[in-house]
């Protein structure tokens, strides 16, 4: 019954997502992608240049997200050094010379400066170049997160399978940190 059935590729993606969205949220694996895209006929290729291009588009869309909240969070830094300057000024206006409001011109002129910057601050759209920056800071905070988890420190093993031409030097690594924390607890004592 299952061999005379066949599905377009809009049906297919619409199985695919389904079944995905019913599935427990452990997510899948590049293999594992790879395998069903062998199952339905694409070639390898085709899936890594689409997996790159997903993935670039995540991390154009986050950028954006943060270079956005940064410019939402300038404005508002700018809002609140306006308000409690003004503020201030009004005080020392209102103290000292009450008939003269000396404090209007500070306070329209900046406005005005104020007005501008939230203008540009909260409906312009981020550029390309603070767009790349981003990206560049995200993909460096990657790299060291990684770097981190994978440190040695006391008490902690990770177990991850390594390639046949890294277990030498993950061993002699290992060796070594071993000889030295040795080395160390003897000095201790």
């Amino acid at each position: 019954m299952s061999k005379d059935r066949s599905y377009g590729d809009d049906e297919v993606r619409a199985i695919i997502e389904r079944a995905l969205q019913t599935q427990p949220a452990s997510g899948v694996s590049h293999d594992e992608l790879l395998a069903i895209g062998a199952g339905v006929g694409l070639s390898p290729a085709a899936l890594e240049s689409a997996a790159r291009e997903v993935t670039d588009a995540r991390l154009t869309k986050t950028a954006t997200d943060r270079v956005q909240a940064f410019k939402r969070r300038c404005v508002i830094a700018h809002a609140f050094v306006y308000l409690t300057v003004n503020a201030f000024l009004f005080a020392i206006n209102f103290m000292t010379t009450p008939g003269q409001w000396w404090v209007l011109f500070p306070i329209v002129a900046w406005g005005i400066g104020m007005v501008l910057h939230a203008g540009f601050g909260l409906f312009s759209r981020a550029s390309e170049y603070s767009i790349s920056q981003e990206k560049r800071r995200l993909l460096k905070a990657t790299r060291v997160g990684v770097n981190r988890l994978v440190e040695r420190q006391k008490g902690v093993r990770i177990a991850a399978p390594t390639p046949a031409s890294e277990s030498g030097s993950v061993q002699e690594a290992e060796a070594e940190a071993e000889a030295t924390s040795d080395a160390r607890r003897s000095r201790g004592q």
